[in-house]
């Protein structure tokens, strides 16, 4: 086992091959691993007991992890990064705009983008599958969740910004240098301008214009018979928060499912006849398409967008004969318990059937959280449903028109920031059925 570095720990280590890194930690010490980075101890907790503990059962034991805590700088105090009474509070306003009834909803605008983004593709040439699925999946958000149309590449560009300042979460005094203009934090600070300014404009065209167009938005703009539902900061951060987390992990989920049908040609082709049996997909179809929902979750296990959970601990908290202090950080990596031969035989194949018919014997005995990409407990992704809906639907209109295959020579790379995104794209070449 390597030995920490003065200062950085395993920082190095870490950031040179991440996903390496907490396999190694996970093969060399176990279910309950420790290292260090920079300033901070890590446990890493990799049982999907541990999942359960830290993330429903005693989940008032810890607060958000390092990652979320410096996200602040953008998010304010969204979902993902609130705490206690205002996430409680915050949760309670924006949960009814995804109730399954408004989901069912929204699928019509999921379809008609996956659609209309995947009519313009070219015949037999390469094509960046991710830009494509980013471009889908913001325009769906910024219709359903702001009611407003979106510059693509302006928050593409912003979330590039902002991703460039990922590994300086876990540097010492990391919070007290955000506001120098130097490197990536001049980048953290041109992101954060290009996403509040796109923001505000839309949340102070909704404010003067008091037009509830029927989305998430409109619920929170304070109103003649609503009051005062959330302050124009608060509106920032929520509306913000939705449109990075609306898209995100929606589009990189689309398009490792799209890659694993290219590199699997049968599979690809029983999805096929699964759409073709149902038509062209329509919004009430997501739960007539098992086999797609199969794929959706196979790239979610192989490939889960929340790769590495983080918390905090609050107090002195036992775990496996050790005793984790206040203030320690805790990780709970998806991407190791999600590949985890224990609980998934042949933990990097592809096998959609995983996840039909209860998945056999194997899958009768898996435990609970030993697949978790959503989260867990009060803190659960609430775009759980939405996120589905989108993926199944979305999978289903693009495989409905075309026939995908891989680009020789060129291997997908994997990118662990904060998501999991594919390195440089994501190339495949589509063939029109």
């Amino acid at each position: 086992m390597r030995r920490p570095l003065p200062v950085v720990g395993d920082l190095l280590a870490f950031q040179s091959d991440r996903l390496r890194f907490v396999t190694s930690a996970h093969r060399d010490q176990g279910d309950v691993a420790r290292f260090r980075l920079g300033p901070f101890p890590v446990w890493q907790l990799a049982h999907p007991d541990h999942v359960r503990s830290v993330l429903v059962t005693d989940a008032a034991a810890f607060r958000k992890g390092m990652v979320l805590q410096r996200a602040r700088v953008v998010l304010g105090d969204g979902l993902l990064t609130a705490e206690g009474d205002v996430h409680r509070h915050h949760r309670d306003l924006v949960q009814p705009a995804f109730h399954s009834r408004r989901i069912a909803g929204y699928a019509s605008v999921m379809i008609d983008r996956a659609v209309a983004v995947s009519s313009s593709w070219p015949a037999r040439e390469p094509l960046d599958v991710h830009a494509a699925t980013v471009r889908m999946t913001l325009e769906t958000a910024g219709t359903t969740l702001l009611g407003a149309s979106v510059d693509v590449g302006a928050v593409e560009g912003a979330l590039a910004d902002l991703l460039s300042a990922y590994k300086l979460a876990f540097l010492p005094f990391s919070e007290k240098l955000q506001g120098l203009p130097v490197g990536p934090l001049r980048r953290l600070q041109r992101g954060r301008k290009r996403l509040h300014g796109l923001v505000d404009s839309v949340v102070a065209e909704r404010t003067s214009s008091g037009h509830d167009g029927g989305d998430l938005l409109s619920a929170l703009v304070p109103g003649p018979d609503r009051g005062g539902r959330l302050s124009p900061e608060e509106l920032r951060d929520e509306a913000t928060t939705l449109l990075l987390a609306g898209h995100e992990t929606t589009a990189n989920t689309l398009a490792f499912a799209l890659h694993l049908l290219a590199a699997h040609p049968s599979v690809q082709t029983s999805v096929q006849d699964e759409v073709d049996a149902v038509g062209v997909p329509g919004p009430s179809d997501a739960d007539r398409l098992p086999l797609c929902r199969a794929v959706v979750s196979e790239a979610l296990r192989l490939y889960p967008p929340s790769w590495m959970m983080g918390r905090q601990a609050l107090s002195e908290y036992p775990v496996g004969g050790h005793v984790i202090q206040p203030g320690d950080l805790v990780v709970l990596p998806q991407w190791v318990v999600h590949h985890d031969p224990r609980w998934w035989p042949q933990p990097f194949s592809f096998d959609p059937g995983r996840w039909l018919d209860g998945g056999g014997a194997t899958g009768r005995e898996r435990p609970r959280w030993a697949f978790f990409p959503f989260g867990a407990g009060l803190r659960r992704c609430i775009g759980e449903g939405f996120a589905w809906t989108e993926a199944v639907l979305g999978l289903a209109a693009i495989v409905a028109r075309w026939r995908l295959r891989p680009v020789p020579g060129w291997p997908l790379r994997l990118d662990p920031l904060i998501t999991l995104r594919p390195r440089g794209g994501l190339w495949l070449i589509p063939e029109p059925r």
